[in-house]
C-alpha cells in the first residue's frame, strides 16, 4: 500500500510528453463528440452509476473501502450491524451526495477551479459525517 508522497514520485511524467498530450485531446475530443448524443434519462441513469462508483474508488485509494452492495445498501438506509462496515457505508453515501450537490453547483454556473469551491466540496462531504468520522 502507498502511504508516503514520495512512493509517487515523479507525479509528472518526464518523457513521452507530447503523445501523452496527444492521447488527452482525443479523450477530449471524444468526450465533446459524445456531449449530449444519450438520452436524458440514460444519462441521468449513468451520472447516477458513475457517482457510486467515483465513490468505491475514491474511498478506496483512500484505504477507506467498502464493497459496491455495501455501497448501494447505504443508498437504501440498509446500514450494517457492524460498525465499521456501516462507518465505510456512510463515508460511501456522504461522498455520493456531496457530488450531487457538487454537480449542481456546477450546472448553476460556479467556477470549480477556485479556493472557494473547493473548501465548499470538502464542506458538502463533511459536513454529512458525524465530527468523529
Amino acid at each position: 500500500m502507498f502511504d508516503s508522497p514520495h512512493q509517487f514520485e515523479p507525479l509528472v511524467p518526464q518523457f513521452r510528453m507530447e503523445a501523452l498530450r496527444d492521447r488527452a485531446a482525443a479523450v477530449c475530443r471524444d468526450a465533446i463528440a459524445l456531449q449530449g448524443k444519450a438520452h436524458p434519462a440514460v444519462q441521468s441513469s449513468l451520472r447516477e452509476l458513475l457517482r457510486a462508483m467515483n465513490s468505491y474508488y475514491s474511498n478506496r485509494i483512500e484505504g477507506q473501502s467498502t464493497s459496491p452492495l455495501n455501497i448501494e445498501r447505504a443508498l437504501k438506509n440498509d446500514f450494517s450491524a457492524e460498525s465499521h462496515t456501516a462507518r465505510l457505508q456512510r463515508l460511501a453515501r456522504a461522498h455520493i451526495e456531496a457530488e450531487r450537490e457538487i454537480e449542481q453547483r456546477l450546472d448553476e454556473g460556479e467556477i470549480p477551479l477556485s479556493t472557494a469551491f473547493v473548501c465548499a466540496a470538502h464542506r458538502s462531504l463533511y459536513e454529512r459525517l458525524p465530527p468523529e468520522e
